[in-house]
């Protein structure tokens, strides 16, 4: 005769229905991961209602936050075969060395002309003029540079805060700061500036006018 079976009861400690340990996460949950810090930013200026505006380092454009205009924010390469003549972009413009373009109106932060490039120029950074040019128009910038060996006449006016002439230029130039004429080089035309500094070997043909 077999003895009568007896279960014994397993009590547990953890409330009925509870799990008292968290069941594995399934295979296609993403691990948890440190929350990440915010995005580097920049301030951008709208080209419509001209109010400064924040937006990632890295776009390529954006809405303005103000009037939600479209800003480019993409930097443009001009080259030979180019046909547009205006170029509205927070990037920078580079004019390529084959280059010879007229009637343009550009607007960017930095531009930099290694080609030949005629119209008005707005930059907001720096204006970098690396050959020879005869610019049928004006240029405003920041900081401008006309580089060793070149010679350049503008017939329009020239705004600048800061300009660094290492070659030859030709123009009226207004400088809210300073005007350097390095050494070898020269500047023919009027200059109204804050200061004005030749260096040994620089030449200067033409009134000078300071702002106070």
């Amino acid at each position: 005769m077999n003895p009568t079976f007896h279960p014994v009861p397993r009590i547990s400690t953890a409330p009925s229905g509870k799990i008292s340990h968290p069941s594995p996460a399934p295979p296609w949950t993403l691990p948890p991961t440190a929350e990440s810090s915010p995005a580097p930013a920049r301030e951008v200026e709208c080209f419509s209602c001209r109010k400064s505006t924040s937006v990632p380092a890295t776009a390529v454009s954006a809405r303005c936050g103000h009037c939600s205009a479209y800003i480019k924010l993409d930097d443009v390469i001009l080259h030979s075969r180019t046909h547009r003549t205006k170029v509205q972009t927070c990037g920078s413009v580079t004019v390529q060395a084959n280059a010879d373009l007229k009637g343009l109106n550009i607007e960017c932060r930095d531009l930099v002309l290694y080609g030949r490039a005629s119209g008005d120029f707005l930059c907001r950074g720096v204006c970098k003029i690396k050959t020879d040019q005869h610019i049928s128009g004006s240029i405003c910038a920041r900081r401008m540079v006309v580089e060793k060996k070149t010679t350049v006449l503008v017939t329009g006016t020239i705004r600048v805060e800061n300009i660094w002439i290492q070659g030859s230029l030709e123009g009226t130039l207004t400088a809210d700061e300073t005007v350097t004429i390095h050494r070898h080089a020269k500047f023919l035309g009027d200059i109204t500036a804050r200061r004005l500094i030749i260096e040994e070997g620089g030449t200067h043909q033409g009134a000078f006018t300071r702002l106070t």
